[in-house]
């Protein structure tokens, strides 16, 4: 587990989900700390999903989007990961950022979006 003032990070082993939960407003080294610890779970736990609770989600500055598109999501796809849960409101004041991301993740990932996470978890076990 991993908690600072940006974020909380925890493993919940019955769902195997790594589950990133932003709490406020992030950039550089308050962004990219949380993000590798989350990468650092999904490293520990194979194959297990990502699901990220955006709903307090914010726009990136240019640095860490190109730094989550050209380090994060290579690093994420060696993990076996292979789905990615975004929980948002049906309608987000970041949905540019969201699509950004969505158009990035969904070259290697299936993405869902869900208002909850136990929609996402509903929707991943009914894949399965």
């Amino acid at each position: 587990m991993f908690e600072s003032d940006y974020a909380k990070i925890e493993y919940i082993e019955k769902d195997n989900v790594v589950f990133h939960t932003w709490k406020k407003e992030a950039h550089y080294n308050d962004y990219r700390v949380p993000v590798m610890a989350s990468l650092d779970l999904l490293r520990t736990h194979k194959e297990s999903y990502f699901v990220v609770d955006a709903r307090n989600g914010f726009e990136d500055v240019k640095e860490d989007l190109e730094w989550g598109f050209d380090y994060f999501l290579p690093e994420l796809k060696n993990t076996g990961c292979k789905i990615w849960g975004f929980i948002l409101p049906e309608v987000s004041d970041i949905e540019g950022e969201i699509g950004l991301w969505t158009s990035e993740i969904e070259k290697n990932f299936q993405v869902i979006r869900a208002e909850s996470y136990d929609k996402i978890i509903k929707n991943i076990s009914s894949n399965q």
